[in-house]
């Protein structure tokens, strides 16, 4: 009888932790599962078990945001749409339609939109793909395909082709970076470089 008692214990513990997650492995099966009207349907159809197993393995998050401070007192924002964690790098995240607003110490204020993002916290950096415009309270407005912001300093690099315009018109450049200006922690510098091309207004 002892012997029996036992194992009919050690059954019950088994069952309060078997069952919930048997319980949550239908929930998730029948989360998945989408309505279709299609004449003659029974108003159901299941998704194959390769997406099945991809849309469980993103982890899919609506609308995450981000906030931190960089060591020399930038204040960094993040939105995105959505965000998923890549799942062949730990650390890494992807976001889609992506928007940051940087505060520098200096009250000098910057946004930026994109596409799309990758957020690399072991990296220390986002980068930013696809569509992307930087624009500054200093009266720019820049434009390229990659813009890639650090996480732990101030520094915004656009390491390809950038189209601005600003204060001195309109340029085209084979990169641009802003950063503190050097020996100067609170100020910092825009700079146009490789091949940079100025169509002066004397309108402005």
């Amino acid at each position: 009888m002892p012997a029996q008692g036992d194992s009919y214990s050690r059954f019950i513990a088994l069952s309060k932790i078997a069952l919930p997650l048997a319980a949550l492995g239908v929930l998730a099966t029948l989360f998945l599962l989408s309505r279709i009207s299609a004449p003659g349907s029974d108003g159901l159809t299941i998704l194959p078990q390769a997406e099945v197993t991809r849309l469980l393995k993103e982890q899919r998050l609506t609308a995450p945001t981000y906030a931190g401070v960089t060591r020399d007192g930038t204040q960094i924002a993040l939105a995105a749409e959505s965000a998923r964690r890549d799942p062949d790098t730990p650390g890494r995240t992807i976001a889609d339609v992506v928007t940051v607003s940087l505060d520098l110490a200096d009250g000098t204020k910057a946004g930026i939109t994109a596409d799309h993002g990758t957020m690399d916290r072991d990296a220390g950096q986002l980068v930013l793909e696809g569509d992307t415009t930087v624009t500054t309270s200093t009266g720019y407005r820049i434009q390229s395909q990659q813009v890639i912001t650090s996480l732990d300093d101030t520094e915004v690099i656009a390491p390809g082709q950038v189209t601005a315009e600003g204060p001195p018109g309109r340029l085209e450049a084979g990169s641009m970076r802003l950063a503190t200006r050097p020996g100067e922690p609170d100020n910092y510098l825009l700079v146009f470089k490789d091949g940079v091309k100025l169509v002066y207004d004397p309108q402005r």
